[in-house]
C-alpha cells in the first residue's frame, strides 16, 4: 500500500475548509494507490474460484463471470493511468469513477452466489462463501480509506451471501447465517473505525503541517496515517481470521459426520476446501504483514534456535505441496548441532515460504536439498531446487511485491512470500542470497547469526 505524503504550502496556514479538502483528496489518494493491489488480489481470488467451482458449474457461465471480472479490472487499469497523469486531479469526479468501478466489481463477485455455486452442493457453497468472507476481510484495509466505498463494497458482497443462504434448506443454514452475519457485522465496524481513525489522523498531519508552517517548522508527517494503518492491522487480524476459521470447522465437523458418511467425491472436495481456505488465510495473513512490515513495525523476540529442528516442523507444512507434484525434500548432512540466533516464528515462516516456492516452480517429481554450514560467526541455510531456474536480469525482482516471473504457468500464490521473507531476515540482522542457473535450478541461501 501506497504512502502518499500531504503537501501544503510553506509558511501559510491552512484554514478548516482546505484540511477538510486536502483529507478528501489524501484519501482519494490513498484508494487510487491501492488498485494494484485490489486488482492482483481479487484475480487471484478468481482463479482459485474458477478451479475450485469447475466440477460444479457451466463452464460457459464460469468463463464468461471470469471474462466480466477481467473487463472491470482491465477498466480499473485505465482509471489508474488516466488519474495518474491528470495533472492535480481535484476533482470529485475521481472519486465518485473510484466507488463506481469497485461497486461493479463487487457486484459481479457477488453474482457468482447466484450463478455459480452448486443447488445441492454445500460443499460448493461452503467454498464459495469462504472466498467471498477472505476478498470482503481483504478489502477492509485498502478500501476503508472512503466510508461509502468500504461499506459499498462490503455490503453488496456479503446481504446477498446472507439472504441466498437463508432461502437454502439445508441443517447447517443458520450456523451459516449466523456466521455471515457476525463476520459482516464485524468488518462493517472495522471499516468504519478505520475510516475515523486515518481521518482524524490525516487531519493531524495537514493541522501539524500548518502549525509547522506558522513556526517555520515543517516537521508533521503522513506516517501518523502509516501508524494507524499498523496499528489497526495488527490488532484486527485475529477479528478477520476468525470466521474463516469457523467455516473451516465446520468443513471438518462434516468430514468427521460418520453417521450419514460421505462419497469419495465428497470427501475429496471437502479437502479442496481445507486447503482453499489454509491457502486464503496465509495470503490475508501475507497482505497484513506486509503491510505492517512497510510500516516499519514487526515483533521480533531472538533466540537460540536448532536448524535441524525448525527445518523438521516446517517440512509438514509443505507436505500437502510435495505429494502434488511429487517433491522430493532432503537433508543429506547432519545439521543437529547448529544453532542459530533468531525469531522462531519468523524463521519457520521464511523457510515455509522459501520451500512453497521451490516446490512451485520446480518440475513435476523434481527434488530440493536442504543443507546447513556454520562459518564463523555465522549460519548459512541452503534451499536447493532442480527447478526451472531464474535469469540473472529477473533476480533484483524477486524481492519487489507482487512481481511473479513465471506469469504464463498456474502458479499460486501472489508474489509477496519473498518480499516478507527477505524483511523478516533483516529484521533478525540476517541477509538472503541467490544463485541460479536457468534450467537447472535455484539455490537460496539464508544466512543468520550464529550461537556457537
Amino acid at each position: 500500500m501506497s504512502t502518499v505524503k500531504p503537501e501544503a504550502s510553506q509558511g501559510s496556514s491552512i484554514s478548516s475548509v482546505d484540511i477538510d479538502e486536502s483529507v478528501r483528496l489524501e484519501k482519494v489518494k490513498l484508494l487510487y494507490s491501492n488498485i494494484p493491489t485490489n486488482i492482483v488480489a481479487s484475480l487471484a481470488g478468481a482463479g482459485l474460484f474458477a478451479y475450485a467451482q469447475s466440477s460444479f458449474v457451466d463452464h460457459g457461465l464460469l468463463i464468461n463471470w471470469l471474462l466480466f471480472l477481467f473487463a472491470i479490472a482491465l477498466i480499473r487499469v485505465g482509471l489508474l493511468v488516466a488519474y495518474r497523469i491528470t495533472p492535480n486531479p481535484n476533482k470529485h469526479i475521481w472519486q465518485t469513477a473510484y466507488v463506481i468501478t469497485v461497486l461493479i466489481t463487487a457486484i459481479i463477485w457477488s453474482s457468482a452466489i447466484f450463478y455459480l455455486s452448486a443447488e445441492d452442493s454445500l460443499v460448493s457453497h461452503l467454498f464459495l462463501a469462504t472466498l467471498m468472507m477472505a476478498v470482503a476481510a481483504g478489502s477492509v484495509s485498502t478500501l476503508s480509506y472512503s466510508r461509502i466505498t468500504g461499506m459499498g463494497f462490503l455490503s453488496v458482497l456479503m446481504i446477498p451471501l446472507i439472504a441466498w443462504t437463508f432461502t437454502r434448506d439445508n441443517e447447517y443454514s443458520n450456523y451459516m447465517i449466523l456466521i455471515y452475519s457476525v463476520f459482516y457485522l464485524t468488518l462493517l465496524i472495522t471499516s468504519l473505525r478505520f475510516n475515523r481513525y486515518i481521518t482524524k489522523s490525516l487531519r493531524l498531519s495537514y493541522k501539524s503541517i500548518s502549525d509547522a508552517a506558522e513556526l517555520n517548522t515543517s516537521k508533521a508527517q503522513l506516517e501518523l496515517a502509516n501508524a494507524a494503518r499498523s496499528t489497526f492491522l495488527s490488532s484486527m487480524s485475529h477479528e478477520l481470521r476468525t470466521p474463516m476459521n469457523a467455516i473451516m470447522g465446520f468443513a471438518q465437523l462434516m468430514q468427521m459426520d460418520n453417521e450419514k458418511g460421505l462419497t469419495s467425491k465428497q470427501s475429496h472436495n471437502l479437502d479442496e476446501i481445507m486447503s482453499a481456505s489454509e491457502h486464503l488465510i496465509l495470503l490475508i495473513d501475507g497482505i497484513l504483514d506486509l503491510s505492517y512490515l512497510e510500516s516499519g513495525g514487526f515483533d521480533c523476540t531472538p533466540t537460540t534456535i536448532n536448524v535441524d529442528d525448525v527445518i523438521n516442523e516446517t517440512i509438514p507444512l509443505v507436505f500437502h505441496l510435495m505429494k502434488k507434484k511429487n517433491i522430493n525434500i532432503t537433508m543429506p548432512c547432519d545439521m543437529q548441532s547448529i544453532n542459530v540466533y533468531a525469531d522462531p516464528s519468523l524463521l519457520r515462516k521464511i523457510l515455509f515460504n522459501i520451500l512453497c516456492n521451490a516446490i512451485e516452480y520446480n518440475y513435476e517429481g523434481g527434488s530440493i536439498i536442504v543443507t546447513a554450514e556454520e562459518l564463523d560467526d555465522e549460519v548459512n541455510i541452503n534451499i536447493t531446487d532442480t527447478g526451472k531456474g531464474i535469469d540473472s536480469s529477473d533476480i533484483n525482482q524477486l524481492f519487489k511485491p507482487f512481481s511473479r516471473l513465471d506469469k504464463k504457468n498456474n502458479v499460486t500464490g501472489v508474489g509477496i512470500g519473498l518480499t516478507l521473507s527477505k524483511r523478516m531476515i533483516e529484521v533478525m540482522n540476517g541477509k538472503i542470497t541467490v544463485k541460479s542457473t536457468p534450467g537447472e535450478g535455484s539455490c537460496f541461501t539464508i544466512t543468520l547469526p550464529s550461537i556457537s
